[in-house]
């Protein structure tokens, strides 16, 4: 078969060809898979259809399940500490505790009013709160907590950032099955902008396992492609984040919450 590539380049028309009847063959057997799936279902019973149908009803059920207890917990929205801590006595600490027994993802934004970059993260965890109902999407204010003395209600916000090691604002800890699994200081981790969509936000906070990322979340941040941007390094970010990771990154803080 002459391809047009001449004689002394016959041979790399046939490797082309031959790469092009193996990638023909194998979307003919991909469709040809799917059509036997079709008439797999063409071709069965009443009760072999009754069976998958009430398979797919129960995995309906229980997804419903979830995300019903995951909302009887707090999750779906963005929401302060110091609001839910009242049956705690006020004591934010205890609060979080508690938040940490039942959900097995959080997301806590450490904050103070007064500092302008904490309000990019407002704006963007509300966005993504209800979009990620797995995860529980929190805020602690901070603010005079180098004040606080003996007693009063910056107690428990004072004791979190001492026990979690919280040294700059804004940052956001990720806590998994009652472990402090990372931190992300400031922007560092999102291209050291300010100007950073939620999307990439999700692709970020899923790759540390915060969260589970969506269809439209799951490609790759821009910013994930430069070099040396921010005090950490956008070519090790790309290697954490890269397509498959999903896992957490140690940050340091891995012990259990000892509420004692």
């Amino acid at each position: 078969m002459d391809l047009g590539f001449g004689d002394s380049n016959q041979i790399i028309g046939s490797a082309v060809a031959t790469n092009l009847l193996r990638s023909t063959q194998a979307q003919e057997e991909a469709i040809q898979s799917e059509i036997s799936k079709y008439d797999a279902l063409l071709e069965s019973h009443d009760s072999e259809l009754e069976a998958l149908r009430e398979k797919r009803l129960s995995q309906m059920k229980k997804a419903a399940d979830q995300r019903s207890k995951w909302i009887e917990n707090g999750h779906g929205v963005y929401s302060d500490l110091e609001g839910v801590s009242g049956q705690h006595g006020g004591d934010v600490a205890k609060a979080f505790f508690e938040a940490a027994k039942k959900s097995s993802r959080m997301v806590v934004h450490f904050h103070r009013p007064t500092t302008r970059n904490c309000d990019v993260f407002h704006r963007a965890l509300t966005e993504l709160a209800p979009k990620h109902p797995e995860t529980r999407f929190l805020k602690i204010n901070v603010e005079g907590c180098d004040d606080v003395r003996e007693s009063g209600s910056g107690v428990g916000a004072k004791y979190l950032v001492e026990k979690l090691g919280i040294v700059v604002m804004p940052t956001l800890l990720i806590v998994k099955d009652r472990k402090a699994s990372h931190q992300l200081r400031g922007f560092d981790e999102l291209g050291g902008r300010e100007d950073f969509s939620v999307v990439e936000l999700a692709y970020v906070l899923g790759g540390h396992g915060a969260l589970t990322r969506r269809d439209d979340e799951e490609a790759e941040p821009k910013f994930l492609g430069e070099t040396n941007r921010g005090v950490v390094g956008m070519n090790s970010l790309r290697m954490q984040f890269g397509e498959g990771r999903r896992g957490p990154r140690s940050g340091g803080f891995s012990d259990d919450f000892d509420e004692d």
